[in-house]
Formats: C-alpha cells, sequence, structure tokens
C-alpha cells in the first residue's frame, strides 16, 4: 500500500477534530512515523489517542507522549495476545496506571473471529482490565467481534456501573444499541462506516445519540473508501466525520465539535 496522501485532498472543519483511536507506532510507520503525525496536525486533528494493543508497547508509547503534547497513550492487551496475558503482565499495567498519565485501559476486549487467543483466555484476560479501569477511574476502549453477549456481560458484571468507555471500531447493527446504551458506553465510527458493504454500520450511525459518538482511523488499518490502497493515517479521520455527517443529516462542522467533544469527555483530554 502507499503511504502518501499529498494527492489527497482531505473535507475539514475550521473546529479541528481529535482522532480517538490511532496506532502511530514504528512497527506499522517506521522512519515515516514523524511525518505522518506532522501531517494529522497539519490536517487540523486537534488531538489523537494512541492506544497499545499489547503492555509491551508502553516503552514507544511513552517516548512518543514525551514529544507530542498532543497525542494521548492508553494501554492494554487486545484479545488477540490474551494468551500472553500473565500476572506480571497485569502488575506491569498496574504500575503504569500507578505511574504514567494513561488517558484509558487498551485496547482489550473479545475477538470471536479469529479467536488467537482461546476464549476463555480472553475473558479473563478481559475482566482483569476492567477491574484494572473501574479501581484507577479509568475508561476502557474495546475491541468487539463476534462476541457482543460475552463482551456486555463481563462489563456489566465486572464494571458494575461505574466503568466508562468506548466500542471502537465500530462493526455491529442497530440492535446492539440499546445495550451499549445501558452500558452508558460510547461508539466509535472507522473507515468501514465509509465502505459500501457497511449497511448495518450505516443504520446504526445515525441512531446513536449526539453526545455518545467518536470518530477514529485505528491506522494503519481500514483506510475510508475514498482512500482505499493507500495505508491509512490519522488525517484520514475527515473522510470518516465527512460519512457520518452525511448518514446523521448534519454538517461536518457538527460532527468534527460533537466527536471532539465527546472524546475530550470520555478520556479527559485538554480543551
Amino acid at each position: 500500500m502507499s503511504s502518501k496522501s499529498k494527492e489527497v485532498t482531505l473535507p475539514r472543519s475550521a473546529a479541528g477534530i481529535i482522532d480517538s483511536h490511532a496506532h502511530v507506532v514504528r512497527e506499522f510507520f517506521q522512519e515515516e512515523q514523524t511525518e505522518v503525525i506532522k501531517r494529522a496536525f497539519d490536517s487540523g486533528l486537534n488531538h489523537m489517542v494512541n492506544p497499545g494493543v499489547t503492555v509491551n508497547d508502553l516503552d514507544e508509547l511513552l517516548e512518543i507522549k514525551s514529544k507530542h503534547e498532543n497525542i494521548s497513550i492508553a494501554v492494554g492487551q487486545h484479545p488477540h495476545d490474551a494468551k500472553d496475558f500473565t500476572s506480571d503482565m497485569r502488575d506491569r499495567l498496574q504500575h503504569a496506571l500507578e505511574k504514567h498519565d494513561l488517558v484509558a485501559v487498551g485496547e482489550c476486549g473479545l475477538d470471536y473471529y479469529y479467536n488467537n487467543s482461546e476464549r476463555d483466555a480472553q475473558i479473563n484476560c478481559f475482566r482483569e482490565q476492567i477491574r484494572l479501569a473501574r479501581k484507577y477511574e479509568k475508561p476502557v476502549i474495546v475491541h468487539c467481534r463476534d462476541a457482543w453477549d460475552d463482551a456486555f456481560q463481563c462489563l456489566t458484571e465486572e464494571g458494575q456501573g461505574e466503568v466508562r468507555g468506548v466500542f471502537h471500531c465500530f462493526t455491529g447493527g442497530p440492535e446492539l444499541l440499546p445495550a451499549i446504551e445501558k452500558l452508558g458506553f460510547y461508539v466509535s465510527f472507522s473507515g468501514i462506516l465509509t465502505f459500501g458493504s457497511a449497511k448495518n454500520i450505516q443504520e446504526a450511525a445515525p441512531l446513536v445519540a449526539a453526545d455518545r459518538i467518536l470518530v477514529e482511523t485505528d491506522c494503519p488499518f481500514l483506510a475510508p473508501q475514498k482512500v482505499r490502497g493507500k495505508r491509512n493515517e490519522p488525517s484520514y479521520v475527515w473522510f470518516v466525520a465527512e460519512k457520518l455527517a452525511e448518514l446523521r443529516g448534519t454538517t461536518l462542522d457538527d460532527v468534527a465539535q460533537q466527536a471532539s467533544n465527546n472524546a475530550r469527555a470520555l478520556f479527559n483530554l485538554p480543551g
């Protein structure tokens, strides 16, 4: 995939926008990491949240945060790697929550589509992280694929109504929204929203309460339709917001402002 975006004309709003979920790490961006971050803020991003998918990502995330005041970080153990989540890793995650400025626990959750870890291991790992989020009063960034009932159960039982969070890169339909609303969670839309095949997600998009919508890239994955074939990057979050505005019958300005306000509220980001 091409990594260049100089030819891309981005929609944008004077209000700016927040990419609530991006993986701008060397694994995916290598020597272009600084360039991609600069391009993001030049495009009108005010802030981005950069979550790790394993506790082992912490050192690099702290390094990125130290260089960029408009990047916040979160750390968790992705369900794909739940099989590797030891008691030592749990202790390291707890230490990170105590000693560093993390805005959330995650990315964590359940993935029964790939099943890269056994389901019991995924559930145990997810529950442990929800408990930590509750203890340290942090939101959780939830990855959920084909595991909705178990995810809702874990969050209800371990969160006990005290844990906030977001279902990132939402891939569900309208039927899931009542359960998400009951939890008080946010719904974050990614580039998938722009795909012609994403009818269920597009049907859900207008139904989410305005104060619960977020937008994200989940880069380097899931480039929006207008830049398919390119490596996704944070500046492309504008295409997600543009599509969300279309589906909700409102303006790009409105979606950018609302989604940014919501990200600040959920992650306690600077204004």
